[in-house]
């Protein structure tokens, strides 16, 4: 048309084709005209298909929030508890975001298909309309129809969402911790509006149930008394737990806390901790729930297999801590096994199935027992009254003749020997036989310690020791410990196994200025110390010595954290060194040679020398002088040329190590080098700490040793005020000062 004839006349006037010069070749265009010749097939070759929006790339992998509840089609509360069942979380997207919305929460595509195909997804659409039913009945003030609608609630299980999320018992052990620091926290949380006393009351027997475990397997390894709480670590199956016991005071419960979120993982842990404690229970031969758990029945009337002793007092009992309510009732329950008085010889098994079928095969089975006793017993005499009268035979028999001697043999091995044998052995059979089910059923424990040795070592570090806790020392985290390490413990209460004039106790623990007059009239045949002596022992694993921690004493040594390595950290405390000493025997053998040399002393000198009437002792003791004196000066000078030589080896070690550290970062590339140097700076970073506690070591050292020490606040304030003073002395040599002008009004 109008453009071709325009060009046409350009091109006849000019010479030239539009923009290009005439002559030269004409440049490839990036996209093909829709009128070229090009096929579709072509086109695609060459330049690509057009993508559709959200269908490739960051944008379809990662998805807003608002997009993802859009497309489930559930509300936000829900899908935070969804999230929360589910394990999902948010993801962060490498390099750019999508759609260059930085700060926005993105989920991946996968998760949001898997949460798409949740059963629970469609338990929570059910929930809502019944929800609307229930709000239509309340708004026509239909009380009674929203009351009868109320138990016909959808509910819904997590079992599946944990077997789901934990394929392995030993995944699910290593994602303990939360769980148990979730449950311990709850149950000694305060019951008002937003936490119900149901949830608090689950939440108790959780952790009494897991407490009890770990204290009659011997599963606590380490303890730490802090702040926040106790820190428990425990081992088992090889898999550390570690978890924090809150302290048992009124907790101050804030009010920016969404409880919501809490009890949502709650549910899920409580699920969690179910499928554990039923494993771990099994594998010592016990059943759970235990008893406690389970003390009322669907018409609200009192279980008989629970008494009143072992159930709490928010059950109806007289049990003074969920824990001791725990272990009474697996004691009571197994106090026929075994007659101790510790959880650790109590738990063999809580409960049996078929009681009454168990008992008729036992009255059956000892029956038959008892027969086969009377016949073994018959068959026993026979074969002794052959004996003897083969013994009277044997006297008038002569010697000399070899056929009778070959006759008797024979009768020996055949109608004597045989039934004997026969009746010893199936003595030995039937004692098998009977003690079989009971070693079955009482030994699951024991050979479960057995095991591990570890275990069996804490088992018997508080073996023949019995404790008793005064009133005002928390007994939940004591116990748990004194149990774990095969101790017996009793308290001031109703349920307390062991009374406070037990003569058995051997330790009282006390946490007073001093000891009360009442505890005069006790059996003096105890140990009055404090709390922290059983944490102390029990990470050391060795029983310390109760001196340094009697009732009344200031200073208490410190309380070493035990997850500090001491050799990594490259400083020892002294009090490490020290419990490592006793625990090697050195200190114990310094005394006991001291005692020796008393002794040998002492029996020197009833002895007299013939001379003079002199004690020989005293004789002896001059010549030793002498001996010494001169001894002493060539010994004296050796030592000192000794050390000469010792120093120049280590000077001369110690410049060809600079020399070869110098050489070797001469030849280093630029890269290594710069490695070399940022590990270099960690370590004197790391010594420069080491440096600093020794320095405060010796602070302390010397205040105690001197008569009118200082406090270590004043010794600070001190050396704060004279490093001060030498900065300003330092600045004032080059022309300035570091003091503040006044100003002039």
């Amino acid at each position: 048309g109008l453009g071709v004839l325009v060009n046409s006349i350009i091109l006849h006037t000019t010479g030239k084709m539009g923009n290009r010069v005439k002559g030269r070749p004409k440049k490839k265009s990036i996209k093909a005209a829709t009128h070229s010749g090009l096929s579709a097939q072509r086109k695609l070759s060459r330049f690509g298909k057009n993508r559709k929006k959200d269908h490739a790339g960051l944008d379809a992998t990662f998805i807003g929030r608002a997009k993802v509840l859009k497309r489930l089609q559930i509300s936000l509360k829900d899908f935070r508890r969804l999230c929360i069942l589910k394990g999902v979380y948010p993801r962060e997207p490498r390099g750019r975001a999508p759609r260059n919305k930085k700060g926005q929460v993105f989920y991946h595509i996968k998760d949001v298909k898997a949460l798409a195909h949740e059963p629970l997804l469609e338990k929570f659409r059910e929930f809502r309309a019944f929800m609307k039913k229930v709000r239509r009945s309340a708004n026509r003030n239909e009380k009674d129809e929203a009351r009868r609608k109320e138990p016909l609630a959808p509910k819904y299980t997590l079992y599946h969402l944990v077997r789901e999320r934990y394929p392995r018992f030993t995944d699910a052990l290593g994602d303990l911790d939360d769980a148990l620091c979730l449950v311990c926290l709850f149950a000694t949380l305060p019951s008002d509006g937003r936490i119900k006393a149901g949830i608090t009351r689950k939440a108790q027997h959780l952790a009494s149930a897991w407490g009890a475990y770990c204290a009659t397997t011997s599963s606590i390894t380490k303890s730490f008394i802090s702040v926040k709480g106790v820190y428990f670590e425990a081992e088992i199956q090889n898999t550390p737990i570690r978890w924090v016991v809150p302290h048992n005071f009124t907790q101050y419960v804030p009010e920016g806390v969404d409880f919501r979120v809490m009890l949502t993982f709650f549910e899920f842990y409580e699920t969690l901790l179910g499928f554990v404690l039923f494993k771990l229970y099994a594998g010592i031969g016990l059943r759970y729930p235990l008893p406690v758990a389970a003390s009322k029945a669907a018409n609200g009337s009192v279980d008989t297999n629970v008494t009143s002793a072992t159930l709490h007092p928010t059950l109806g009992g007289k049990a003074t801590s969920v824990l001791s309510a725990n272990l009474s009732a697996l004691q009571v329950a197994l106090q026929q096994a075994s007659k101790g008085n510790s959880a650790a010889e109590a738990v063999k098994d809580a409960l049996q199935d078929n009681e009454d079928v168990q008992a008729e095969v036992e009255k059956t089975a000892s029956k038959a027992s008892k027969k086969r006793q009377q016949q073994l017993a018959k068959s026993v005499d026979d074969a002794l009254r052959g004996i003897s009268q083969d013994d009277d035979e044997d006297e008038n028999i002569d010697v000399g003749s070899d056929e009778s001697v070959g006759d008797d043999e024979e009768g020996e091995q055949v109608p004597i020997g045989a039934p004997l044998r026969e009746a010893l052995e199936a003595i030995s059979d039937n004692n098998m036989s009977e003690s079989s089910t009971n070693v079955d059923q009482d030994t699951l424990l024991a050979d479960h310690i057995r095991q591990n040795p570890d275990a069996q070592k804490r088992n018997r570090l508080f073996h023949n020791l019995t404790f008793f806790l005064s009133r005002e020392v928390p007994r939940g985290y004591l116990e748990l410990i004194i149990l774990s390490y095969g101790g017996k413990v009793g308290w001031e209460g109703q349920d307390s196994p062991i009374s406070i004039s037990d003569p058995s106790i051997t330790h009282h623990i006390v946490d007073r200025p001093k000891l009360l007059p009442s505890y005069t009239s006790l059996p003096q045949n105890r140990e009055f110390v404090q709390p922290q002596w059983i944490v102390d022992c029990a990470n050391f694993q060795f029983v310390l010595p109760v001196s340094k921690y009697g009732v009344g004493v200031v200073e208490l040594p410190p309380h070493l954290s035990p997850w500090v390595e001491d050799k990594e950290e490259g400083y020892v405390p002294k009090y490490a060194a020290e419990v490592e000493k006793m625990k090697n025997g050195e200190l114990i053998e310094n005394a006991v040679a001291a005692n020796e040399n008393e002794i040998t002393a002492d029996s020197e000198g009833d002895d007299y020398s013939s001379d003079g009437g002199l004690p020989s002792n005293v004789v002896k003791k001059d010549q030793r002088e002498d001996m010494v004196e001169s001894r002493s000066e060539s010994s004296e000078e050796e030592e000192e040329d000794e050390d000469d030589q010792h120093e120049k080896e280590l000077q001369r070690k110690q410049l060809e190590d600079d020399e070869a550290k110098q050489l070797a970062k001469a030849l280093m590339s630029k890269k290594a080098a710069r490695l070399y140097g940022r590990m270099q700076h960690g370590i004197a970073q790391k010594q420069a700490k080491v440096d600093n506690l020794h320095k405060k070591r010796r602070e302390i050292e010397s205040t105690r040793e001197k008569k009118d020490g200082k406090s270590m606040q004043k010794l600070k304030v001190e050396r704060l005020k004279k490093e001060r003073k030498d900065v300003e002395d330092m600045y004032v040599e080059t022309g300035g000062s570091m003091k503040k002008k006044r100003r002039k009004n």
